[in-house]
């Protein structure tokens, strides 16, 4: 007679364990992941880095991008855009594939060799952060028309906002997110890690 070995209960509580764990998890979404909307794309752009150096939209594909409006003489809302926009940039330093975009608003004051020294007063990586310039107008299109950040124009000004622009490895718009609420900004580290997985 074929004797019949039974398997120790501690063997087999030890497999089903993880298996029961795994579906509480699913069940109560530990593991879902929020599908980002598709807000828009990212209109073609020509404008000039902190080295002088031409960037366009072609230079940002493949890599998921924060861009956020500054100008270098503010004294309201840019420190606190350039705190929320430092510590995204620091939390991401190692990813390839992440670039922060800092936009002038003020194209006339903000010459390259400006942006630089004010990039080094946040001490901001020359690698991963880039600061943009160029002309009024070719800002205001990228702003309104390509990154459809609500904005006021009154003459050669344009009225910011503290808002930070979320962008994926198509030029698609991901996200938008207030630099003035903590909420908003731990999602945008949370979706940029998202989109990162995504980007090559």
């Amino acid at each position: 007679m074929m004797k019949i070995r039974t398997i120790p209960a501690l063997v087999l509580s030890l497999v089903a364990m993880p298996i029961v764990a795994i579906s509480f998890l699913a069940y109560r979404g530990s593991f879902k992941v929020d599908r980002l909307p598709t807000l828009g794309e990212v209109t073609p752009f020509k404008l000039t880095d902190q080295t002088g150096k031409e960037v366009n939209l072609d230079s940002l594909r493949g890599k998921v991008w924060v861009a956020n409006f500054i100008f270098t003489s503010c004294t309201s809302q840019c420190p606190l855009i350039m705190m929320e926009a430092k510590k995204v940039s620091k939390a991401l330093l190692f990813k390839e594939n992440f670039r922060m975009v800092s936009i002038t608003i003020d194209p006339e004051t903000d010459t390259p060799k400006q942006l630089t020294d004010y990039a080094n007063k946040w001490q901001a990586d020359p690698y991963k952060w880039i600061f943009l310039t160029g002309s009024f107008n070719e800002i205001k299109n990228l702003m309104q028309k390509g990154l459809k950040v609500p904005t006021e124009v009154e003459g050669m000004e344009v009225m910011h906002s503290s808002k930070l622009v979320l962008v994926d490895h198509l030029a698609m718009v991901r996200g938008y997110y207030s630099a003035e609420d903590g909420h908003e900004m731990k999602k945008l580290l949370k979706d940029a890690k998202q989109l990162l997985k995504k980007a090559f």
